[in-house]
């Protein structure tokens, strides 16, 4: 395995998944390098979440091979064994659901949620857990009288908030976004975009972030993936395919997006 470019941090070559004789992914390949957003488009049933589940770890795709530049190297994350997958699971990558509910722990206090992370790691000194989960809640701008609080009793907002938190606090390679600002309302989008293009540029991580909403892709991504029945019909720099697409698909995307 061979990472030509020293930034490259993600790379998936041929990524294939079928489920009895529907292509959810079909032969797919994509890169991501440090400090780069690529955003994954298309409506339900497009194959986006399947190929974010493959890149993540949590689906082993049918064809193909999802390659990430972790701190030790170069890891084939579906050719690694499963004591290497978890490792690099648990320091290299980091997935913000698009339920938040899905990345916490409800009913441990916020602190807690952003120390696991960092226990799971090796971190066992407690006075230095608990300045990092300090440091990381004033990062996401949440008050840190809330280190105790339990994330049940917090607003959606706060909980996407507490999430990323919990995912950055290792300071991962590559972030992997579900629908960040799902269930949000505009304003709160707004100040969570904001703050996640900050720490990836910030972090200098690599991120994907799938959406069916271009105007977040648009805030976020550099780059555009166009997905269409386990495919990609159109790839490209997002402000070109957004304001010059070339697929009739894509061009019928955009004209939904801006007839809402």
């Amino acid at each position: 395995m061979t990472f030509h470019d020293n930034n490259l941090i993600l790379q998936a070559r041929n990524v294939a998944v079928k489920f009895g004789n529907v292509h959810a992914c079909n032969d797919i390949s994509l890169a991501v390098r440090g400090g780069e957003v690529l955003g994954i488009v298309g409506e339900s049933g497009s194959g986006k979440s399947t190929l974010l589940r493959c890149l993540g770890g949590q689906m082993r795709p049918d064809a193909g091979s999802v390659e990430i530049m972790s701190r030790r190297g170069p890891i084939d994350l579906w050719q690694a064994d499963e004591l290497a997958r978890i490792r690099l699971m648990q320091s290299d990558v980091a997935l913000v659901h698009q339920n938040p509910r899905d990345g916490l722990l409800m009913h441990i206090s916020a602190g807690g949620n952003i120390a696991e992370p960092l226990l799971a790691s090796g971190e066992r000194r407690y006075e230095e857990l608990r300045e990092k989960a300090a440091d990381w809640l004033e990062r996401v701008e949440l008050p840190g009288n809330r280190l105790n609080s339990v994330p049940s009793v917090f607003s959606g907002g706060m909980q996407k908030r507490l999430q990323i938190a919990r995912c950055l606090v290792t300071n991962p390679r590559l972030l992997l976004m579900d629908e960040p600002t799902g269930g949000l309302d505009v304003s709160v989008q707004a100040r969570l975009l904001d703050l996640l293009r900050q720490l990836v540029r910030e972090l200098q991580i690599a991120a994907v972030v799938v959406t069916h909403d271009l105007a977040v892709a648009r805030v976020l991504a550099q780059r555009l993936v166009v997905m269409r029945r386990g495919g990609v019909v159109e790839t490209g720099l997002t402000d070109q395919i957004l304001e010059d697409p070339q697929h009739p698909y894509t061009q019928l995307l955009v004209g939904a997006a801006l007839r809402i």
